[in-house]
């Protein structure tokens, strides 16, 4: 029988949630976080929702607030009247509109979760087991850290230890010999079992890059991740060569063909997979199996998503454990002052647990859309 079920409504709701402690990088310091959310209804009554998480503007050039026009004016519009289990031709057509196969990715993100949602609740499955099945349904968690002043930096750090993350990521800066010892300082600091690595967030030049892997390679340094600027390849492949330290692709990978330069120009042992960047799901698999094919090992990062997001992540990670035994995020209230979701992800001793249930397993919370939302737009058919 043929399934002439078809979206009817779209929900997009751009919202504003406070840090519990300002989040500092080389990116610059933020006091709140700004993410868009999405539901998508069907004329049979079902949802599914999605979430497109920014940090700061990047190479893509999408904020949340050109997110939420997007979607409103572009995107939303192009799905009205479709079946949503039409995931590819969806898809297509929504690249037709941006004329650009890996435009608007974070835009895209929320209706491909949303989309991946409603169609495993329609199958009656976890999205997980709807991505080829649930492979592990606990994770440990790396946290990273602000950039902080060295004592400060020592104490947030040893009490995310005590607290059970197996992984800390200490934030680069330009001063990468300050960066040297402050990771020197942590590292006396914590226990032998806590691993250790660096994201500059494109902080270093390729020199300064190698002067730390030298200086701490024999300190436990484990990872570099983005050391250089992003469309810097010749420089990522300059540092990858002579690094004993394993560097990983995080801004010089958003879609699909970035992580196929990636591996034909040599330029990293591995990428940062994040589904907010590189258009959802369905793009990060495809990253996964590019990289895998390269030879290439894989991470995984959250860019700071609230809830939807990131259940969405620990779905993609539960069923790919090619991202790697330990993940960048557990739960938004790890973070921020609250979430937009009526449940609470499971965290505990370092570790995230799969949300049960349905699709994502989340649902949203209206009363904190209402005390976190900005702007809100609905379409209906």
């Amino acid at each position: 029988m043929t399934d002439t079920t078809t979206i009817d409504r779209v929900e997009v709701w751009l919202v504003a949630i406070p840090y519990k402690s300002a989040m500092r990088s080389s990116r610059g310091t933020l006091d709140h976080g700004e993410k868009v959310i999405l539901r998508i209804g069907t004329s049979d009554g079902a949802s599914g929702l999605g979430e497109a998480s920014v940090i700061f503007p990047g190479r893509s050039g999408e904020s949340a607030g050109t997110v939420f026009v997007a979607l409103r004016d572009i995107f939303a519009p192009v799905l009205l009247g479709r079946n949503p289990l039409h995931f590819n031709e969806i898809m297509a057509a929504l690249n037709a509109r941006c004329s650009e196969q890996y435009g608007f990715l974070g835009t895209l993100c929320a209706i491909d979760i949303a989309l991946h949602d409603l169609i495993a609740r329609r199958c009656g499955l976890s999205v997980a087991d709807y991505l080829g099945g649930t492979r592990r349904t606990a994770m440990k968690l790396s946290r990273s850290l602000s950039i902080l002043p060295e004592a400060q930096l020592v104490d947030v750090a040893c009490r995310y230890a005590a607290d059970g993350y197996p992984l800390l990521t200490l934030k680069g800066s330009a001063d990468w010999r300050g960066d040297i010892a402050k990771y020197l300082a942590v590292r006396k600091a914590v226990p032998a079992s806590t691993e250790l690595e660096f994201d500059p967030n494109q902080a270093w030049t390729p020199k300064g890059a190698l002067e730390v892997d030298h200086a701490l390679a024999d300190a436990g340094l484990v990872c570099i991740e983005q050391p250089c600027a992003w469309w810097d390849l010749d420089g990522m492949k300059f540092v990858t060569e002579r690094a004993r330290t394993g560097i990983a692709a995080d801004e010089s990978v958003l879609s699909p063909a970035d992580a196929v330069q990636v591996v034909k120009r040599g330029a990293a042992d591995m990428i940062t997979v994040k589904l907010a960047k590189s258009g959802g799901i369905r793009n990060s698999v495809t990253i996964l199996e590019i990289a895998r094919a390269g030879g290439l090992t894989c991470n995984m990062g959250s860019k700071h998503t609230l809830g939807v997001g990131t259940a969405a992540l620990l779905h993609f990670a539960a069923a790919f454990p090619d991202v790697g035994e330990t993940i960048g995020y557990g739960d938004a209230r790890e973070r921020f002052v609250g979430d937009v979701i009526g449940q609470e992800l499971a965290v505990s001793h370092g570790q995230a647990h799969l949300p049960e249930g349905l699709g994502l397993g989340v649902t949203l919370d209206e009363d904190a859309l209402s005390r976190f939302g900005v702007q809100y737009h609905e379409l209906r058919a």
